[in-house]
Protein backbone atom coordinates (compact mmCIF):
# COMPACT_ATOMS: atom_id res chain seq x y z
CA UNK A 1 0.00 0.00 0.00
CA UNK A 2 1.16 3.65 -0.72
CA UNK A 3 -0.19 6.68 0.42
CA UNK A 4 0.69 10.37 1.01
CA UNK A 5 0.36 11.92 4.58
CA UNK A 6 0.64 15.40 6.40
CA UNK A 7 1.46 16.01 10.05
CA UNK A 8 0.20 19.25 10.48
CA UNK A 9 2.13 21.43 13.42
CA UNK A 10 2.45 25.25 14.23
CA UNK A 11 5.73 26.00 13.36
CA UNK A 12 6.65 22.97 10.88
CA UNK A 13 9.67 21.44 11.71
CA UNK A 14 11.55 24.49 12.84
CA UNK A 15 8.49 24.82 15.72
CA UNK A 16 9.42 25.09 19.36
CA UNK A 17 8.34 22.82 22.34
CA UNK A 18 7.13 19.01 23.06
CA UNK A 19 4.43 18.96 20.03
CA UNK A 20 7.59 20.14 17.38
CA UNK A 21 9.53 17.57 18.75
CA UNK A 22 7.57 14.90 18.47
CA UNK A 23 5.90 15.47 15.02
CA UNK A 24 9.72 15.89 13.97
CA UNK A 25 10.80 12.66 15.61
CA UNK A 26 7.04 11.19 14.32
CA UNK A 27 8.74 12.81 10.37
CA UNK A 28 11.48 10.62 10.63
CA UNK A 29 10.56 7.49 11.63
CA UNK A 30 7.18 6.93 9.78
CA UNK A 31 8.58 6.21 6.95
CA UNK A 32 10.91 3.31 7.56
CA UNK A 33 7.09 2.01 9.24
CA UNK A 34 5.37 2.51 5.83
CA UNK A 35 6.52 1.29 2.65
CA UNK A 36 5.64 3.61 -0.17
CA UNK A 37 4.11 6.03 1.82
CA UNK A 38 5.43 9.56 1.76
CA UNK A 39 5.17 11.99 5.06
CA UNK A 40 5.49 15.43 5.53
CA UNK A 41 5.38 17.85 7.76
CA UNK A 42 2.82 20.94 7.28
CA UNK A 43 3.17 24.39 8.60
CA UNK A 44 0.53 26.13 10.26
CA UNK A 45 2.19 29.14 12.10
CA UNK A 46 5.15 30.26 10.66
CA UNK A 47 8.61 30.92 12.36
CA UNK A 48 8.97 32.46 15.52
CA UNK A 49 7.14 33.70 18.30
CA UNK A 50 5.80 36.97 19.84
CA UNK A 51 4.10 39.76 18.05
CA UNK A 52 5.77 39.58 14.85
CA UNK A 53 5.44 35.91 14.07
CA UNK A 54 1.33 35.64 15.05
CA UNK A 55 0.88 39.07 12.52
CA UNK A 56 2.22 36.51 10.07
CA UNK A 57 0.30 33.74 11.00
CA UNK A 58 -2.87 34.05 9.09
CA UNK A 59 -0.83 33.96 5.88
CA UNK A 60 0.84 30.91 6.94
CA UNK A 61 -2.20 29.10 7.85
CA UNK A 62 -3.66 30.22 4.66
CA UNK A 63 -0.64 28.37 2.92
CA UNK A 64 -1.54 25.16 5.22
CA UNK A 65 -5.29 24.98 3.88
CA UNK A 66 -4.37 25.95 0.45
CA UNK A 67 -1.80 23.23 0.25
CA UNK A 68 -4.23 21.25 2.19
CA UNK A 69 -6.71 21.77 -0.99
CA UNK A 70 -4.23 21.34 -3.82
CA UNK A 71 -2.78 17.94 -2.58
CA UNK A 72 -5.94 16.42 -2.72
CA UNK A 73 -7.48 17.74 -5.50
CA UNK A 74 -3.83 16.43 -7.04
CA UNK A 75 -3.98 12.94 -5.77
CA UNK A 76 -0.86 13.32 -3.67
CA UNK A 77 -2.94 13.50 -0.08
CA UNK A 78 -4.50 9.94 1.57
CA UNK A 79 -4.49 11.64 5.40
CA UNK A 80 -3.70 14.43 7.38
CA UNK A 81 -2.66 14.15 10.35
CA UNK A 82 -3.38 17.19 12.83
CA UNK A 83 -1.44 18.17 16.16
CA UNK A 84 -3.65 20.61 18.18
CA UNK A 85 -3.19 22.03 21.60
CA UNK A 86 -5.76 24.83 22.95
CA UNK A 87 -6.30 28.10 22.50
CA UNK A 88 -6.13 29.56 18.98
CA UNK A 89 -4.77 25.90 18.38
CA UNK A 90 -8.42 24.83 18.81
CA UNK A 91 -10.13 27.19 16.14
CA UNK A 92 -7.82 27.02 13.00
CA UNK A 93 -7.17 23.41 13.30
CA UNK A 94 -10.60 22.47 13.57
CA UNK A 95 -11.11 24.74 10.04
CA UNK A 96 -8.34 23.22 8.99
CA UNK A 97 -9.98 19.25 9.40
CA UNK A 98 -13.17 20.54 8.33
CA UNK A 99 -11.68 21.62 4.92
CA UNK A 100 -10.34 17.92 5.03
CA UNK A 101 -13.35 16.58 5.68
CA UNK A 102 -14.93 17.90 3.03
CA UNK A 103 -12.55 17.15 0.05
CA UNK A 104 -12.76 13.14 2.20
CA UNK A 105 -9.59 13.16 3.08
CA UNK A 106 -9.05 11.02 6.35
CA UNK A 107 -8.84 12.83 9.74
CA UNK A 108 -6.50 12.01 12.74
CA UNK A 109 -6.67 14.61 15.19
CA UNK A 110 -3.72 14.62 17.71
CA UNK A 111 -4.35 16.08 21.27
CA UNK A 112 -2.06 18.24 23.37
CA UNK A 113 -3.40 21.17 25.10
CA UNK A 114 -1.66 21.25 28.95
CA UNK A 115 -4.89 22.71 29.35
CA UNK A 116 -7.12 21.46 26.75
CA UNK A 117 -9.53 20.24 29.76
CA UNK A 118 -9.69 23.56 31.43
CA UNK A 119 -9.94 25.45 28.00
CA UNK A 120 -12.86 22.98 26.66
CA UNK A 121 -14.47 23.62 29.94
CA UNK A 122 -14.24 27.05 30.04
CA UNK A 123 -15.89 27.82 26.22
CA UNK A 124 -18.95 28.72 25.59
CA UNK A 125 -21.78 25.89 25.01
CA UNK A 126 -22.01 27.07 20.97
CA UNK A 127 -18.60 26.96 20.95
CA UNK A 128 -17.72 23.78 22.58
CA UNK A 129 -20.43 22.15 20.36
CA UNK A 130 -18.64 22.80 17.09
CA UNK A 131 -15.48 21.77 18.87
CA UNK A 132 -16.73 18.57 19.26
CA UNK A 133 -18.86 18.28 16.53
CA UNK A 134 -15.53 18.37 14.21
CA UNK A 135 -13.76 16.39 16.56
CA UNK A 136 -16.79 14.05 16.54
CA UNK A 137 -16.53 13.60 12.40
CA UNK A 138 -12.69 13.42 12.71
CA UNK A 139 -11.61 9.37 11.20
CA UNK A 140 -9.61 8.98 14.79
CA UNK A 141 -8.88 11.40 17.69
CA UNK A 142 -5.45 10.74 19.14
CA UNK A 143 -4.51 11.24 23.49
CA UNK A 144 -1.59 11.44 24.96
CA UNK A 145 -2.73 9.96 27.93
CA UNK A 146 -5.12 7.78 30.73
CA UNK A 147 -6.25 11.36 31.76
CA UNK A 148 -7.17 12.26 28.53
CA UNK A 149 -8.19 9.36 27.16
CA UNK A 150 -11.02 9.54 29.97
CA UNK A 151 -11.96 13.75 29.84
CA UNK A 152 -12.37 13.08 25.63
CA UNK A 153 -14.92 10.27 26.21
CA UNK A 154 -16.72 11.36 29.75
CA UNK A 155 -16.76 14.91 29.22
CA UNK A 156 -17.16 15.42 25.59
CA UNK A 157 -18.84 12.50 24.65
CA UNK A 158 -16.58 10.85 22.01
CA UNK A 159 -17.35 7.54 21.04
CA UNK A 160 -14.50 5.42 22.67
CA UNK A 161 -13.98 3.20 19.77
CA UNK A 162 -12.50 6.47 18.13
CA UNK A 163 -10.23 7.89 20.43
CA UNK A 164 -6.51 5.75 20.58
CA UNK A 165 -4.08 6.51 23.29
CA UNK A 166 -0.67 7.01 22.17
CA UNK A 167 2.01 7.90 24.64
CA UNK A 168 4.50 10.65 23.07
CA UNK A 169 7.89 8.75 22.52
CA UNK A 170 11.42 10.24 22.12
CA UNK A 171 14.55 8.64 21.05
CA UNK A 172 16.55 6.14 22.74
CA UNK A 173 20.12 7.98 24.38
CA UNK A 174 23.10 6.11 25.21
CA UNK A 175 23.74 6.18 28.84
CA UNK A 176 27.03 6.71 30.11
CA UNK A 177 28.47 5.20 33.17
CA UNK A 178 27.87 6.89 36.34
CA UNK A 179 29.77 10.24 36.93
CA UNK A 180 31.99 10.59 39.83
CA UNK A 181 30.25 13.04 41.92
CA UNK A 182 32.73 15.54 41.98
CA UNK A 183 31.43 18.94 43.13
CA UNK A 184 28.07 20.53 43.17
CA UNK A 185 24.96 18.38 42.07
CA UNK A 186 23.34 19.71 38.76
CA UNK A 187 19.50 20.35 38.35
CA UNK A 188 18.10 20.87 35.17
CA UNK A 189 14.58 22.16 34.04
CA UNK A 190 13.75 22.04 30.22
CA UNK A 191 10.72 23.76 28.90
CA UNK A 192 8.68 27.31 28.10
CA UNK A 193 9.28 29.58 31.39
CA UNK A 194 6.69 30.28 32.84
CA UNK A 195 3.95 29.70 35.92
CA UNK A 196 2.22 26.70 33.91
CA UNK A 197 5.65 25.16 34.06
CA UNK A 198 6.34 25.63 37.63
CA UNK A 199 9.50 27.77 37.10
CA UNK A 200 8.53 30.48 39.61
CA UNK A 201 8.31 27.62 42.30
CA UNK A 202 11.24 26.01 41.46
CA UNK A 203 13.12 29.45 41.44
CA UNK A 204 11.30 29.68 45.02
CA UNK A 205 12.45 26.29 46.29
CA UNK A 206 16.09 26.53 45.20
CA UNK A 207 16.20 30.21 47.00
CA UNK A 208 15.37 28.36 50.38
CA UNK A 209 17.34 28.37 53.30
CA UNK A 210 17.69 24.76 53.48
CA UNK A 211 18.63 24.18 50.02
CA UNK A 212 21.07 27.30 49.84
CA UNK A 213 23.13 25.21 52.12
CA UNK A 214 23.43 22.10 49.85
CA UNK A 215 25.93 22.47 46.51
CA UNK A 216 24.05 22.37 43.94
CA UNK A 217 24.04 24.52 40.50
CA UNK A 218 20.80 24.59 38.39
CA UNK A 219 20.33 25.21 34.58
CA UNK A 220 16.63 26.51 33.80
CA UNK A 221 16.48 26.12 30.02
CA UNK A 222 13.49 27.47 27.38
CA UNK A 223 12.16 30.10 25.71
CA UNK A 224 9.39 32.38 27.43
CA UNK A 225 10.01 35.41 30.05
CA UNK A 226 13.57 34.68 30.35
CA UNK A 227 15.12 38.24 30.95
CA UNK A 228 12.12 38.31 33.95
CA UNK A 229 14.05 35.31 35.41
CA UNK A 230 17.52 36.19 35.08
CA UNK A 231 16.51 39.54 37.11
CA UNK A 232 14.84 37.48 39.54
CA UNK A 233 17.89 34.94 39.92
CA UNK A 234 20.02 37.90 40.24
CA UNK A 235 17.52 39.77 42.75
CA UNK A 236 17.63 36.47 44.89
CA UNK A 237 21.53 36.54 44.55
CA UNK A 238 21.79 33.28 42.86
CA UNK A 239 23.11 33.99 39.51
CA UNK A 240 26.38 31.93 40.53
CA UNK A 241 24.05 28.99 40.94
CA UNK A 242 21.10 29.17 38.67
CA UNK A 243 22.06 29.71 34.99
CA UNK A 244 19.00 31.00 32.59
CA UNK A 245 20.71 30.36 29.14
CA UNK A 246 17.43 30.83 27.26
CA UNK A 247 16.46 28.74 24.43
CA UNK A 248 18.07 25.62 23.24
CA UNK A 249 19.02 23.33 20.10
CA UNK A 250 18.47 19.84 20.40
CA UNK A 251 22.41 19.54 20.13
CA UNK A 252 22.64 21.76 23.41
CA UNK A 253 19.62 19.55 24.99
CA UNK A 254 21.54 16.87 24.89
CA UNK A 255 24.40 18.24 26.43
CA UNK A 256 22.73 19.73 29.18
CA UNK A 257 20.80 16.02 29.88
CA UNK A 258 24.23 14.06 29.56
CA UNK A 259 25.51 16.30 32.85
CA UNK A 260 22.51 16.58 34.93
CA UNK A 261 21.94 14.57 38.02
CA UNK A 262 18.10 15.54 38.66
CA UNK A 263 15.34 16.42 36.03
CA UNK A 264 12.87 19.03 37.86
CA UNK A 265 9.26 20.37 36.14
CA UNK A 266 7.26 20.88 38.74
CA UNK A 267 4.22 21.77 35.61
CA UNK A 268 1.12 23.28 37.18
CA UNK A 269 -0.88 21.78 33.76
CA UNK A 270 0.51 19.26 31.57
CA UNK A 271 -0.28 17.10 28.69
CA UNK A 272 3.07 14.74 28.60
CA UNK A 273 6.19 16.75 28.79
CA UNK A 274 8.52 15.35 25.79
CA UNK A 275 11.05 16.38 28.42
CA UNK A 276 10.18 14.47 30.86
CA UNK A 277 10.54 11.46 28.52
CA UNK A 278 14.06 12.78 27.31
CA UNK A 279 15.48 12.83 31.00
CA UNK A 280 13.89 9.22 31.48
CA UNK A 281 15.52 8.39 28.15
CA UNK A 282 19.32 9.85 29.32
CA UNK A 283 18.64 8.00 32.82
CA UNK A 284 18.17 11.22 34.98
CA UNK A 285 16.29 11.20 38.32
CA UNK A 286 12.87 12.90 37.68
CA UNK A 287 10.72 15.54 39.91
CA UNK A 288 7.39 16.04 38.55
CA UNK A 289 3.87 16.59 39.21
CA UNK A 290 0.98 14.66 39.08
CA UNK A 291 -0.96 16.60 36.34
CA UNK A 292 -1.92 15.48 33.03
CA UNK A 293 -0.37 12.31 31.80
CA UNK A 294 2.52 12.67 33.87
CA UNK A 295 1.31 9.68 36.42
CA UNK A 296 1.58 7.62 32.88
CA UNK A 297 5.19 8.06 33.44
CA UNK A 298 6.05 9.10 37.06
CA UNK A 299 4.84 6.78 39.84
CA UNK A 300 6.29 8.19 42.78
CA UNK A 301 8.83 6.37 45.03
CA UNK A 302 9.16 4.17 42.03
CA UNK A 303 10.63 6.04 38.72
CA UNK A 304 10.56 9.36 40.26
CA UNK A 305 9.13 11.44 42.72
CA UNK A 306 6.10 13.39 42.13
CA UNK A 307 4.84 16.81 44.73
CA UNK A 308 2.07 18.51 44.61
CA UNK A 309 1.56 21.08 41.71
CA UNK A 310 2.29 24.84 43.33
CA UNK A 311 3.63 23.37 46.98
CA UNK A 312 6.73 25.05 47.22
CA UNK A 313 7.41 23.06 50.45
CA UNK A 314 6.71 19.42 49.30
CA UNK A 315 9.44 21.20 46.09
CA UNK A 316 12.53 21.73 48.25
CA UNK A 317 12.07 19.13 50.55
CA UNK A 318 11.98 16.69 47.28
CA UNK A 319 15.12 18.03 45.71
CA UNK A 320 16.40 18.17 48.98
CA UNK A 321 16.17 14.12 49.51
CA UNK A 322 17.84 13.96 46.25
CA UNK A 323 20.60 16.45 46.56
CA UNK A 324 21.18 14.35 49.62
CA UNK A 325 21.05 11.24 48.34
CA UNK A 326 23.23 9.50 45.17
CA UNK A 327 21.58 6.36 45.82
CA UNK A 328 18.27 6.90 45.63
CA UNK A 329 19.40 9.31 42.70
CA UNK A 330 20.51 6.40 40.58
CA UNK A 331 17.69 4.19 41.56
CA UNK A 332 15.35 6.26 40.84
CA UNK A 333 17.44 6.90 36.74
CA UNK A 334 17.50 2.84 36.58
CA UNK A 335 13.98 2.69 37.17
CA UNK A 336 13.18 5.53 35.23
CA UNK A 337 14.95 4.51 32.28
CA UNK A 338 13.16 1.13 32.24
CA UNK A 339 9.76 2.73 32.24
CA UNK A 340 10.78 4.76 29.14
CA UNK A 341 11.91 1.76 27.32
CA UNK A 342 9.20 -0.37 27.39
CA UNK A 343 6.52 2.44 27.17
CA UNK A 344 7.62 5.97 25.57
CA UNK A 345 9.92 5.13 22.77
CA UNK A 346 9.96 6.79 19.24
CA UNK A 347 9.94 3.35 17.65
CA UNK A 348 6.42 2.82 19.96
CA UNK A 349 5.32 5.83 19.34
CA UNK A 350 5.77 5.51 15.48
CA UNK A 351 4.77 1.63 15.76
CA UNK A 352 1.19 2.87 16.85
CA UNK A 353 0.76 5.95 14.67
CA UNK A 354 2.04 3.60 11.52
CA UNK A 355 -0.49 1.08 12.57
CA UNK A 356 -3.56 3.79 12.91
CA UNK A 357 -3.01 5.39 8.96
CA UNK A 358 -3.56 1.86 7.82
CA UNK A 359 -6.21 1.40 9.85
CA UNK A 360 -7.81 5.11 9.11
CA UNK A 361 -7.10 4.43 5.06
CA UNK A 362 -7.93 0.76 4.45
CA UNK A 363 -11.34 1.35 6.30
CA UNK A 364 -14.51 1.10 4.02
Amino acid sequence: MTGRALLASPGGRRGRGGMASLVCYLADALPRRLAGWRVDVLDTYGPGEGRAAFSRMPFYFLLAVLRVIGSRLAGRLDLLHIHMACYGSAVRKPVLASVAQMLGVPTVMHLHGADFDAYCRALPARRRRWLVGILRRCDRVVVIGAHWRRFVVDELGLDATRVVLIHNGVPAQAISAPRPQVGPVRLLMLGELGPRKGTPELVEALARPELRRRDWRATLAGNGPVAEFREQVRALGLSGRIAVPGWQSADQVAALLAEADIFVLPSRQEGLPVAILEAMAGGVAVIATPVGAIGDAITHGETGLLVPPGDVDALARAVASLVDDPAQRARLARAARGRFEAMFTIDRTADAVAALYRQVVQRP
